[in-house]
């Protein structure tokens, strides 16, 4: 729902990997994901100089779609993301070399997510995991941490973690343990 009007969301997720590593990724992603009627009606309220609909209110909804969809903040998400697209060809190696096609998890954010991290953690020992995790979660610059925990407030976080628990089940459930 945005601005009291429902839009149907009815693209593909793997629009995330071609937009979300990219700076202002919002419009582009949302755009991709809307059923492309609702996509054209946003287009023209953002148009007309007379509806009180701003881009920043479509970008923080992007932000929140993104935020359900993968089940972190939507900076992690792009972090992830862009080490997804930047590491295409290795992953897709070794996840091939396991009997996983990398390109069936894009379908599902949270899973693509959740591939990445645990690619990047794999060996490092507690100290080195943190200390990744923090980079992750370190919030983007010129967001003050008020506004960090005021884009993932308890409630955000336990909706995005049902989100993707329910995308992870509607996918068929647990990941290969090759992939989780």
């Amino acid at each position: 729902m945005l601005d009291n009007e429902v839009y149907e969301l009815s693209g593909s997720w793997t629009v995330l990997l071609e937009w979300l590593p990219v700076t202002r990724w919002q419009m582009h992603v949302l755009y991709g994901l809307l059923h492309p009627l609702d996509a054209e009606r946003l287009s023209d309220r953002l148009d007309d100089g007379d509806d009180p609909l701003t881009r920043e209110e479509v970008r923080a909804v992007a932000e929140r779609v993104v935020a359900q969809a993968t089940g972190r903040t939507w900076w992690v998400a792009q972090r992830l993301y862009a080490t997804l697209a930047a590491s295409w060809g290795e992953l897709d190696g070794r996840m091939s070399l396991r009997g996983v096609e990398l390109a069936a998890l894009l379908p599902n954010p949270a899973r693509a997510c959740n591939l990445v991290h645990a690619w990047l953690v794999d060996g490092a020992d507690d100290s080195a995991r943190r200390k990744l995790d923090m980079q992750l979660q370190r919030p983007p610059a010129g967001m003050s941490k008020r506004q960090a925990v005021a884009a993932w407030s308890p409630q955000e976080a336990g909706r995005a973690f049902m989100s993707a628990m329910r995308s992870q089940a509607d996918a068929g459930g647990r990941a290969p343990a090759a992939v989780a």
